[in-house]
């Protein structure tokens, strides 16, 4: 048996808002209303989104709110590696199918009932019948051993199953109801004591909570887009509001601007496979004559360049990405291209022509064998996504490719996404994205945009194979490292990543996030929070 433990230290007490000696709100001209929230421990805060089907993890999955109410088995450490939550442990079965985990002793739900492992099986039970938005298709049963012991029992073997325990809010069975995603009754460090539905909610400190109490004791989440949310912080209406790079540039008064380091990547998927009418398992067709030409794809990853698009696109709160996993434990160094390997034109076009793309026609568009090097580039609505994608379009026009850029929703993607190129965003977090992105095996599968460029390496596929059927993370980590020698710009280049987008915000002066994790994809800044506090 491999056995992992993680041990939480308990820090009962509050750390008080204000220290003998500090300078008045008045004396700080801060706003009345923010004034009072400061001296009260209490925070407003334009963060995060209104779950629209409620807090159930029963049917899935909450969102990014998940941390406030609820806990969760396990969860990321700041490294990206893994520390326990209400687990104290798990051990996994030399077959590699059984994974049992061991929770604490310690945690009780805000009405007053403990947390027992019966609770836990009901959670992931409930959510796996539900087929919500988490796979839990690979547990085959779950076994409760005591009040403190479950046992999940997996249909293969799975070693990224620790993400799937990090990613359910544990709700107690006794309380479910139909009611409950309205009023959820959870073991995390708030309690939601008010929504107000497309407006607020409103959470205070859990008194019980079995980790450290947290510092704000009353969380106003309020529901607002990035302009309004902007204003209301400079008014002082709220105290802290995510923001984009454009807006960060804007000084306020009395405010600051935390900038964040992500791991929320960008890039242009590409078809890579010739057009020759067969379809994908979706019965989509795939296909596309110019994007499944290597040298098109590496003479894009060689021109772009990605300084510029986080200098002027991001207004420098982001970093420049090639590989889509910079920051991440699993990153294969080898792979990610040099400073004079993108950003260069020169390179791109050498690589072009000594691919047989030309302007033989002399109209200012490269071909090869009677094909136009053009193809059609799709995106979606979404912070920053179409001034990176015309960067994209206009460094391909320098080169004499041709891209059609088109904004749509993903309903009209979907009949589309193995036949034209897309931009993504993606960072999870989580290594097994590396299955949901090249592995050949998933193109046209039940979640369309897992490999929408129909990518299908058989040495990438081997050490992703080798990666699911490890122990658990750790013992796959270098098959994770090597599937990218083939799934990156210096292999196949099935991606043009682009660059990291920084999460970035506009806080009142005195306001501080603690030490926060660095941000996938949609965000993870709740995990934090009970180190969020007014200096």
């Amino acid at each position: 048996m491999r056995k992992r433990l993680f041990m939480a230290a308990l820090l009962a007490a509050a750390i008080p808002v204000m220290c003998a000696g500090a300078v008045s709100a008045k004396e700080m001209e801060i706003p009345e209303a923010r004034a009072g929230r400061m001296e009260r421990g209490e925070l407003a805060a334009a963060i995060g989104e209104e779950p629209e089907e409620g807090f159930d993890s029963a049917t899935g999955g909450h969102g990014s709110l998940t941390r406030l109410i609820f806990s969760t088995l396990f969860r990321r450490d700041k490294g990206l590696g893994w520390e326990g939550d209400l687990a104290t442990g798990y051990e996994v079965s030399e077959d590699k199918l059984t994974w049992t985990v061991t929770i604490r002793d310690d945690a009780y739900f805000t009405d007053g009932t403990p947390v027992t492992a019966q609770d836990v099986a009901f959670t992931y039970s409930s959510a796996k019948d539900s087929g919500g938005d988490i796979d839990l298709t690979m547990i085959d049963h779950i076994d409760v051993i005591d009040d403190h012991t479950v046992a999940f029992t997996l249909t293969r073997v799975y070693s990224p199953f620790m993400e799937r325990l990090s990613y359910l809010g544990i709700i107690p069975e006794h309380a479910y109801s139909e009611s409950f995603k309205d009023y959820p009754v959870g073991s995390g460090p708030y309690v939601l004591a008010q929504w107000d539905k497309g407006q607020q909610i409103i959470c205070t400190a859990n008194e019980a909570y079995y980790g450290e109490q947290p510092q704000i004791r009353q969380l106003t989440v309020v529901f607002m887009d990035t302009d309004t949310a902007f204003a209301a912080v400079e008014s002082g209406a709220i105290d802290v509001a995510q923001i984009n790079g454009t807006l960060a540039q804007k000084e306020v008064a009395g405010a600051q601007v935390i900038d964040i380091p992500s791991i929320e990547c960008y890039g242009v998927c590409f078809p890579m496979v010739p057009a020759e009418g067969k379809r994908a398992e979706d019965g989509e067709l795939m296909g596309n004559d110019v994007t499944s030409d290597i040298a098109i794809r590496k003479a894009m990853n060689a021109a772009v360049d990605r300084q510029r698009i986080v200098d002027g696109v991001l207004g420098g709160y982001g970093s420049v990405s090639t590989t889509g996993l910079e920051k991440m434990p699993w990153l294969n160094e080898d792979t990610v291209l040099k400073e004079d390997e993108y950003a260069n034109p020169e390179l791109a076009r050498s690589i072009l022509e000594e691919g047989g793309w030309s302007d033989s026609d002399g109209d200012g568009v490269l071909d090869k064998d009677g094909v136009k090097a053009e193809f059609d580039l799709l995106y979606t609505d979404g912070r920053y996504r179409q001034e990176m994608a015309l960067e994209f379009v206009n460094v391909a026009k320098e080169l004499g490719i041709v891209v059609n850029l088109e904004k749509v929703t993903w309903d009209t993607i979907l009949p589309k996404i193995h036949t034209s190129a897309v931009f993504y965003g993606f960072g999870s977090g989580d290594p097994s994205e590396l299955f949901s992105l090249y592995y050949g095996g998933n193109a046209g599968g039940p979640v369309p945009w897992d490999n929408g460029g129909v990518y299908a390496n058989p040495e990438c596929d081997a050490q992703i194979d080798q990666a699911l059927e490890a122990m658990d993370e750790e013992e796959a980590l270098p098959y994770w490292k090597g599937c990218q020698e083939y799934a990156s710009a210096r292999g196949d280049a099935p991606y043009c990543w682009l660059v990291n987008a920084n999460h970035v915000f506009l806080a009142a002066d005195g306001f501080s996030f603690g030490n926060p994790v660095i941000q996938p994809h949609g965000g993870r800044i709740f995990d934090n929070v009970t180190e969020w506090n007014w200096e």
